[in-house]
């Protein structure tokens, strides 16, 4: 477990990587570069489409961790520093704003298959590397959509800042627990190597769902160069 999260970040780069060249995230980040001038209109509909992923994300991650929570009750208060009720809330809030409720687009979302995780507690601690990685940039993203002044709530991306304070904790408790585990046979047939190398399988598949998701959506006519 020692070097499980420089491993994950130099084996999941590609997909993080590939992530951030998709839609609608790749027209995200280009909408944000841009100083303003842009109408309202040109760029509302592609942050709706960002914040019904990145809800589906979230709630898919939920369903996994309580699942573990259930099978390793050692994990819940790692799993409390996520604090997921109140990110689904803040995405429920902005979508509100934004006059949001598009069932065919929550339609899409659904037809996308759920990974086959290796493990169940693999794809929990995964999905909370992909979760508080995905909250780092927000205190940057909440700024510029704020600096861009096209009026759009940005509690999602708030409520994400906060939580990336919780990595150094994260990652200390991670290395902590999960050996811990192991030592007192919580965790069938794993030993600390082949959980690592699922959990890192495990991290690239929630990146295939996100870019999935994001796929899943209908193209807004815009295009990524």
């Amino acid at each position: 477990m020692q070097n499980l999260f420089s491993d994950l970040k130099i084996k999941t780069h590609s997909k993080h990587d590939e992530l951030e060249h998709s839609v609608p995230f790749a027209l995200f980040h280009n909408m944000m570069g841009l100083n303003g001038s842009e109408k309202h209109e040109n760029h509302s509909e592609n942050y709706h489409r960002v914040l019904y992923v990145m809800r589906e994300f979230h709630q898919h991650c939920k369903l996994v961790i309580n699942h573990a929570i259930e099978k390793y009750p050692t994990l819940k208060p790692l799993a409390e520093q996520f604090e997921a009720q109140q990110v689904l809330t803040a995405l429920d809030n902005d979508l509100a704003r934004l006059s949001s409720t598009d069932a065919k687009r929550t339609t899409e979302l659904e037809t996308v298959s759920f990974p086959s995780f290796e493990t169940s507690l693999s794809a929990t601690i995964s999905a909370m590397y992909v979760w508080l990685g995905s909250s780092m940039g927000a205190n940057i993203i909440s700024r510029r959509l704020e600096k861009a002044d096209y009026g759009f709530p940005t509690h999602y991306y708030q409520t994400m800042a906060k939580q990336a304070k919780a990595w150094p904790e994260f990652k200390q408790e991670v290395a902590r627990l999960l050996p811990a585990m192991i030592e007192g046979n919580q965790v069938e047939s794993q030993n600390c190597e082949t959980l690592s190398v699922a959990i890192i399988n495990d991290a690239n598949l929630w990146f295939d769902h996100l870019i999935l998701l994001g796929k899943s959506t209908t193209l807004p006519p815009q295009t990524l160069s």
